[in-house]
């Protein structure tokens, strides 16, 4: 609508210049201003739409020059077809003559190489500005792209540090386990086959239900409580209406091995771990908290807690919170938005 108010405004000024120029020069009747304004109407509103409309008539070939001759073809009719319009409309309107069909002598001619003078360079600016934004729209798809594959190079360098620490200690277990109880030894082995399973399997996943990300946590806590037996307790709390919801793949894992680390690691007595997922105000929520030493002033922020952070940044923006708070105990707190299965694809 827009450029419809636009080109006829246009029309409108062109043929009120002509018109008045007409007026001092050749014919001092104030009827020429409008009879001017009137076949500038008639052949500019053709004439653009011939040109701003151009893909309906050159959309079965992509040859410049045949385009072109198809453009001039179809400017030529516009000044002839719109010529008559404005004949038909003078006779109406103003009635100073009868209208007869081809009856405008040179004026064809000159309305012809108005709009060619016009008209092809109007064709030729529109086809570059078209041209143009075809070539910012491919490269801002490229650069969209290459966002997207960079992100997914950085999460899959994410998923690939695996922490040779935890890795040491599992082994050690086993080895002790093997002397003394060869069946928690086969049970550790199990457990330990069947996270490496899950790692695994989610490779290449982004995201996947929260019931997933439970399953993984619980597998790496029932392993580490063959290792502190007594010395850890660990429950985990999940919403039931969660379990389906989306949420990034190994988010908690190094939240949990970070607990068992600084928290559980430290203590001679009894350490406790608590992992919650709970919804909050269309988010979800997922607690992980141990009752070890309390997190310092400033955080030193190891390995765990940076590959956390980098996975929300990337995934989320800045759309997610993350917390590390002693009160009212010590834990960490994500908080991002609910997702459904096909919001994402791994």
């Amino acid at each position: 609508m827009r450029l419809v108010i636009t080109t006829f405004l246009q029309c409108v000024l062109i043929g009120l210049a002509f018109g008045t120029f007409l007026y001092f020069t050749y014919d001092p009747r104030p009827v020429r201003i409008f009879i001017n304004i009137v076949s500038s109407v008639c052949i500019g509103s053709l004439m653009c739409f011939v040109v701003y409309q151009r893909r309906y008539f050159t959309f079965f070939t992509q040859h410049l020059v045949l385009r072109m001759i198809i453009i001039i073809l179809l400017l030529v009719a516009s000044a002839l077809v719109g010529q008559e319009l404005a004949f038909i409309l003078r006779a109406t309107i103003v009635g100073d003559m009868a209208y007869k069909f081809a009856n405008g002598g040179n004026v064809y001619a000159l309305d012809i190489l108005i709009a060619l003078v016009v008209g092809i360079p109007m064709y030729v600016h529109e086809e570059g500005k078209s041209s143009l934004n075809n070539r910012i729209t491919q490269q801002q798809f490229r650069l969209l792209q290459l966002e997207q594959q960079k992100t997914a190079f950085e999460l899959e360098l994410l998923r690939a540090k695996i922490n040779p620490h935890f890795l040491y200690n599992v082994h050690n277990t086993i080895a002790g386990l093997i002397s003394i109880d060869p069946a928690k030894a086969e049970q550790l082995v199990l457990l330990l086959s069947k996270f490496f399973r899950f790692s695994l399997n989610n490779n290449s996943s982004t995201f996947h239900e929260v019931a997933t990300e439970i399953d993984i946590i619980s597998t790496y806590l029932a392993m580490q409580k063959f290792r502190f037996d007594n010395r850890l307790t660990y429950h985990i709390a999940v919403d039931p209406n969660l379990q389906h919801q989306q949420v990034p793949s190994f988010i908690l894992q190094p939240l949990v091995e970070n607990a068992i680390k600084h928290g559980i690691e430290p203590n001679a007595g009894p350490g406790t771990i608590e992992v919650k997922v709970q919804a909050e105000n269309g988010q979800i929520v997922m607690i992980i908290a141990d009752n070890g030493p309390h997190f310092p002033v400033v955080p030193n922020g190891g390995m765990g807690l940076h590959m956390v952070m980098n996975k929300l940044q990337l995934l989320y923006s800045n759309n997610f919170s993350f917390e590390l708070s002693n009160e009212p105990f010590k834990h960490v707190r994500i908080s991002v938005a609910q997702q459904h299965h096909h919001d994402y694809r791994g």
